[in-house]
């Protein structure tokens, strides 16, 4: 519980990530709902109609058509369902809108969360409002938040305080909107927005730290001092989970494997390590969206259960002594790995020898070490020893076996004459969440309540007061 107005009072928590959303309450040691931050996307038919004579049904979202093809857009549209299930997509005020003008509806479906996004759609899009740590997708941000507070936590959001996750480079315009979404359409009494590097920090017990965040779609180093960013000393790379899980599908490729997910299996039969799969395939054609979605949950499957990390400099020689790990596909093949499980991850910690057909950008990717060294360095030499000693990780792409040990390894082998110490927790939901952890943790301090903004302060200052109370 935290105090807010000198009231005990359950602070929501909200942790929105590329691949991940967090939600609970402050106080508590988990996240009471972790599901997927990607959303499904249905287009129905478009209708033309005439003013206010229209169909305006709950599925359906208005939109007013100008010569240069742009819309209106809002947020005024909580918790609406269709009869499918699926959420509804914003409808907007209909300012500007001339009553007598011929509008075209669009109409559409919303689906959030691990069942509904998991369900086959012939036409279902998936996306992720989440782009490089900042919010790309404000309508399917909004689903996010809605599905968080009204169907995972079932709370009313007027009576409860929130702390949301941000990114250390999120930007003000960004935060400002947040605020807006937070006071405007959801009426929280209070809000708040804190750096997630810092939440990590706070969760680990280190006001101090280098925080190492390696996630889905990039990993980043964070210098935090005192409770601070040092924003020059940040740190990021599109380098995360998603680009070994692209590896993987292109070494099944080459070995000419198929890596089919379970929407498509309707029987397999067991085949001998090796063979081709004996499957019956289901006729299901969906998007490119969703069939990658499903590709990539295999993959993620097949890194947590076979792939390692090497302790020390990867050397063929000496890998190739470990013992195998076996891995079935949903399809029924099935195949012992050796020195593949290792290859993998090891992209992390050099991506220029193990990337195979990088991308322009990629081929300018550094290995982690480097990154966290580069970072250190570029903040002042009197905070380099303190940052050297708190270097903290978190991440779910940090949960490679021998990870911790590896990075500590390699770290002391760069040349410097600082003592290297690696803080990496043991529990998974703690390396996972420690974003939210922190801010569970500071939200339920009772000396937190004065630093909340007030729906008062809001109302007095506007959206800006957000860079002046959360930096």
């Amino acid at each position: 519980m935290g105090t807010y107005g000198g009231d005990e009072v359950a602070a929501l928590v909200l942790s929105v990530g590329h691949t991940w959303t967090q939600a609970g309450y402050a106080g508590e040691d988990t996240p009471k709902s972790i599901f997927p931050t990607s959303v499904g996307w249905v287009d129905l038919p478009a209708e033309a109609d005439q003013g206010d004579d229209a169909d305006n049904s709950e599925d359906t979202q208005m939109q007013d058509v100008t010569q240069d093809g742009a819309s209106a857009s809002d947020s005024n549209h909580i918790g609406k369902k269709d009869a499918d299930g699926g959420d509804v997509a914003p409808q907007p005020v209909g300012a500007g809108v001339v009553p007598s003008k011929k509008k075209i509806t669009k109409r559409g479906k919303y689906y959030v969360g691990d069942g509904e996004i998991s369900c086959w759609r012939p036409d279902m899009e998936i996306k992720s409002p989440m782009k490089d740590g900042l919010v790309e997708d404000w309508d399917a941000l909004e689903q996010i938040w809605d599905h968080a507070f009204l169907k995972r936590l079932r709370c009313d959001p007027t009576e409860h305080p929130l702390i949301i996750t941000e990114s250390a480079w999120n930007t003000r315009e960004i935060r400002e909107k947040l605020t807006e979404l937070a006071f405007e359409k959801y009426n929280f009494p209070a809000f708040f927005v804190a750096k997630d590097a810092v939440m990590t920090a706070f969760a680990a017990g280190r006001p101090h730290a280098l925080v190492v965040d390696s996630g889905g779609d990039m990993t980043s180093v964070v210098p935090v001092y005192d409770g601070y960013v040092l924003r020059k000393g940040i740190m990021r790379q599109s380098l995360g989970g998603d680009v070994l899980s692209d590896q993987v599908l292109q070494q099944f490729k080459a070995n000419d494997v198929e890596v089919t997910p379970q929407y498509l299996i309707a029987k397999k039969s067991p085949v001998i390590v090796g063979q081709k799969p004996n499957v019956v395939l289901r006729d299901r054609p969906a998007t490119p969206s969703f069939h990658k979605m499903m590709q990539m949950r295999v993959l993620h499957d097949f890194k947590e259960s076979v792939c390692q990390v090497a302790e020390s400099t990867y050397n063929e020689q000496n890998i190739n002594t470990r013992p195998q790990k076996p891995y079935e596909l949903p399809d029924g093949y099935n195949f012992n790995f050796g020195a593949e499980r290792f290859k993998v991850p090891e992209i992390m910690f050099n991506p220029k020898e193990f990337l195979k057909n990088p991308t322009p950008e990629q081929e300018n990717f550094v290995g982690l070490p480097k990154l966290i060294f580069n970072s250190a360095q570029s903040c002042d030499i009197d905070f380099r020893p303190t940052l050297f000693g708190n270097v903290v990780l978190t991440g779910g792409n940090t949960l490679f076996p021998g990870f911790a040990d590896r990075l500590h390894w390699e770290l002391n082998s760069i040349p410097h004459s600082y003592k290297v110490k690696l803080h990496a927790p043991g529990n998974t939901v703690e390396r996972k969440c420690g974003s939210w952890l922190g801010g569970s943790i500071m939200a339920s301090l009772g000396t937190f309540h004065q630093l909340w903004i007030s729906r008062k302060e809001y109302d007095e200052t506007g959206s800006s007061i957000v860079n002046k109370k959360c930096v």
